[in-house]
């Protein structure tokens, strides 16, 4: 829920320091995932006498190796600085175990990056979300909820949400992906440049459409964390019937 001009303030000052070389996890990616193979990550321990690459690469791909073995094994591979070991992890992301195609996905990146570190002797930056990204853009799931509880839009509203996203998210850049209506709420998955200001942006789009009937609750949630379910966001909304606007 966009609540506070104060909270974006904050993270736009976290994002601003951000350096240029970052790179986007492009993936959609379950962030309980992500959480675990990162922290797990923390407790990675190489020993170079004995985590041998050819050795760690056959193990991966022997059909005995065991769920939780092939974990480790990627996760090693991951953090050792050798091209044979990306390509590994390369092509185990080609045709994975279906339970650990995100693994692999995490690994790749990690293994990228760590020769990247090396090559270009700089530390590098990793962004991550649960809906994942394209190139310098984040991508954001946004519900709309209406004014009125009941309301369903009219098709000229609903044109008009569709063509004021379009146009502002374009102005910075930005691309949308979809726009769906439901009985009280609109939702949009949209890809945002890293820096982009989006209170403002939501602000323009919601001043345009609500001079043709006020049919926009001020009230927009966002997030890049997963796609909601309906049951999530009518919830939401429930609980945030009565709100501060802009």
């Amino acid at each position: 829920m966009l609540e506070s001009d104060d909270i974006f303030e904050e993270i736009k000052g976290a994002i601003n320091r951000i350096p240029d070389n970052y790179k986007i996890l492009e993936e959609t990616i379950d962030i309980d995932v992500q959480k675990e193979f990162f922290e797990s990550s923390k407790g990675i321990a190489i020993d170079p006498d004995t985590d041998l690459i050819p050795e760690m690469i056959a193990r991966l791909n022997e059909r005995d190796t065991t769920f939780e073995e092939c974990k480790v094994l990627l996760q090693k591979l991951a953090f050792i600085d050798s091209v044979d070991a990306f390509r590994a992890i390369e092509r185990y992301t080609k045709d994975p175990r279906p339970e650990l195609k995100d693994w692999s996905v995490l690994s790749l990146q990690q293994s990228r990056m760590v020769l990247q570190c090396s090559l270009l002797d700089e530390q590098q930056v990793f962004i991550s979300t649960g809906l994942g990204g394209k190139n310098n853009k984040l991508r954001y799931y946004f519900i709309f909820p209406y004014n009125q509880p009941e309301q369903t839009l009219t098709k000229i509203q609903e044109d008009l949400l569709v063509n004021e996203l379009a146009f502002f998210m374009s102005k910075h850049e930005g691309e949308v992906e979809f726009t769906e209506f439901g009985k009280r709420y609109a939702t949009s998955m949209i890809l945002i440049p890293l820096k982009a200001p989006i209170p403002d942006i939501i602000r323009e789009v919601l001043n345009e459409c609500n001079q043709y009937g006020n049919f926009l609750s001020s009230d927009v949630m966002v997030t890049n964390m997963k796609k909601l379910s309906d049951e999530e966001i009518l919830q939401i909304i429930d609980h945030y019937e009565v709100s501060e606007p802009f």
